[in-house]
């Protein structure tokens, strides 16, 4: 047996499991003690993220008594959607244009290959990674026809090379891109953005143990205080490494002014 966990908690986290793990799940009926069948085998999502759970147990002091490896998981996915909101900018029907000689963006029956004005690229969808799904090409006709084009691959997200899998026709009026970018690259995630998670997690965990408990309890000439100050601390944290993040001028700064 791998793991006993309440029924009330719908997914399971297993930091030894693999792409190749596969699983059954058995009920237990405490009352009559009694087990069912274990299920059909099945193979599991790879849980995704810029950090794990063991990256949150290791640098918080958020244990398994506080919060189950699922509810981690849980905020680990809700800090990284809310830090790709606050680091990345979205563009929409960014119009094709020369950019330079090496990214000339020709639109003439034969060219595959275009760029994007800003880099690098971001994750569109707000799966924690940067594939074909985050970018989409339309191609506008004459009469105004629209169509979706189809993205073979990001050939270099950090300097946003894009790959078609036909060439727009020479006759198409206009070639645009919807796509988001950040200031640091979300391909192969920054350590700062690991950091953020980590320190944006830190803060949501201990919003949730700490939320409706008194920081002051008192049974006759006995008082005890809870330091609920460690929310605050992890959310000031994220907004200094979000600052570093967005700024890339203030974080070369600091970089350099660091290693001096």
């Amino acid at each position: 047996m791998l793991a006993t966990q309440t029924i009330l908690d719908r997914s399971y986290y297993d930091p030894n499991g693999a792409s190749t793990t596969w699983y059954k799940i058995q009920f237990w009926d405490s009352v009559n003690s009694v087990a069912s069948d274990y299920s059909d085998a099945f193979q599991a999502d790879t849980f995704r993220g810029y950090a794990t759970v063991e990256d949150i147990r290791n640098m918080t002091n958020i244990t398994s008594s506080d919060l189950t490896d699922t509810e981690v998981c849980n905020l680990i996915t809700y800090a990284g959607v809310m830090l790709n909101a606050d680091m990345q900018i979205y563009e929409e029907e960014e119009e094709v244009e020369y950019i330079s000689n090496t990214k000339s963006n020709e639109i003439d029956g034969s060219n595959t290959v275009f760029y994007t004005k800003h880099y690098p690229l971001g994750d569109l969808n707000d799966d924690f990674k940067v594939d074909t799904d985050d970018v989409k090409v339309y191609q506008y006709e004459d009469d105004g026809t629209r169509t979706e084009l189809t993205v073979s691959a990001i050939t270099t997200a950090d300097d946003g090379k894009i790959t078609l899998s036909t060439a727009p026709a020479a006759s198409i009026v206009t070639l645009t891109l919807t796509y988001k970018w950040a200031q640091r690259s979300v391909y192969t995630p920054s350590p700062l953005i690991k950091q953020a998670v980590i320190s944006l997690v830190g803060f949501l965990a201990y919003r949730k143990i700490n939320i409706g408990k008194a920081p002051h309890w008192r049974m006759g000439s006995t008082q005890i205080w809870r330091d609920i100050g460690a929310q605050d601390k992890y959310y000031q944290d994220y907004n200094r490494i979000l600052t570093r993040l967005n700024d890339r001028l203030v974080m070369d700064f600091i970089e350099s002014e660091d290693i001096m």
